[in-house]
């Protein structure tokens, strides 16, 4: 609002036109647009008012949450290199697999394979075993039927010649059998030996990157801790610029250290002052105290 404009609405305020809600609205406005321009004063000039006593609190505290502020980035910066360093470290030990596992892997799979063939071996083994023992059943079965018919003595000794044949081919089958059980219990053994050092290798990995992981989550927190105290900071130094922008641009005229300090931005000033004056004049119109 000009003056020109001020002393045309006091004029129609005297006829009854108030319009004191509209006012109000301008003031609130101009009060925000002020208040961005002081902040935005104070980012340009607070580094040149070490000069002006008034604002010497503002200019070392300034200077001091600037100098935090710098520090906590810094700090944060090499976090966050050794956090990606970390991901990408735990990533690789959770995927990549070793010569002495990649061998191990090798070899356990080689040995199922034999104990699946030793496993066959023996099932068939005990298939012609069972074989056999059906076949000296039915020959003890015809000795005892032959006993009884004359003139079979000669089929009676062949008969007993096939008997202890079977017999020596179930004494071979048996050693067989047991030579591969023997066999496979070994297989089993040498089998978990391998399983035990595979999963120590796993484990030691897992153990890798259960470290990497707690040293992620201490990152994290600092970082955490990091972003609270840098929010916390800069709150406090939005404060101060504004009261900077706020105080050069009411004394410029007054205080010639201000003056000096504000020539840079001397049409945001003249601005801020206007809509000082702007502000004065809604009030005014509408009565506001």
């Amino acid at each position: 609002m000009t003056p020109s404009s001020y002393f045309t609405a006091l004029v129609a305020k005297s006829f009854g036109l108030d319009r004191r809600n509209k006012r109000l609205t301008d003031a609130s406005q101009e009060m925000s647009i002020l208040r961005e321009a002081e902040y935005y004063l104070g980012i340009s000039v607070w580094e040149d008012i070490d000069q002006v006593s008034e604002l010497s609190v503002e200019y070392w505290s300034l200077r001091k949450h600037t100098k935090e502020i710098e520090s906590l980035r810094e700090r944060q910066i090499v976090l966050n290199q050794e956090l990606s360093e970390l991901y990408l470290q735990r990533n690789d030990i959770l995927k990549q697999t070793s010569d002495e596992e990649r061998a191990l892997e090798e070899e356990k799979d080689q040995m199922m394979e034999r104990l699946l063939n030793l496993t066959e071996e023996r099932d068939e083994i005990v298939r012609q075993a069972r074989d056999l023992r059906r076949a000296h059943e039915a020959i003890l079965t015809k000795i005892e039927v032959l006993k009884d018919v004359p003139s079979s003595d000669d089929s009676i000794s062949a008969s007993r010649e096939k008997e202890e044949e079977l017999k020596s081919q179930f004494r071979e089958l048996r050693k067989k059998r047991q030579d591969i059980a023997n066999a496979i219990v070994s297989g089993d053994a040498e089998f978990d030996q391998h399983e035990a050092k595979l999963q120590k290798i796993k484990d030691a990995k897992k153990q890798q990157a259960a470290e990497i992981f707690h040293r992620i989550s201490e990152l994290n927190r600092e970082l955490s801790s990091i972003r609270s105290s840098s929010g916390a900071i800069e709150v406090q130094i939005r404060q101060l610029l504004s009261e900077v922008g706020r105080y050069i641009s009411r004394f410029d005229i007054k205080d010639p250290a201000c003056a000096k300090v504000a020539r840079k931005e001397k049409t945001m000033v003249a601005v801020m002052r206007m809509l000082r004056q702007s502000i004065s004049m809604n009030h005014k119109l509408a009565d506001f105290k």
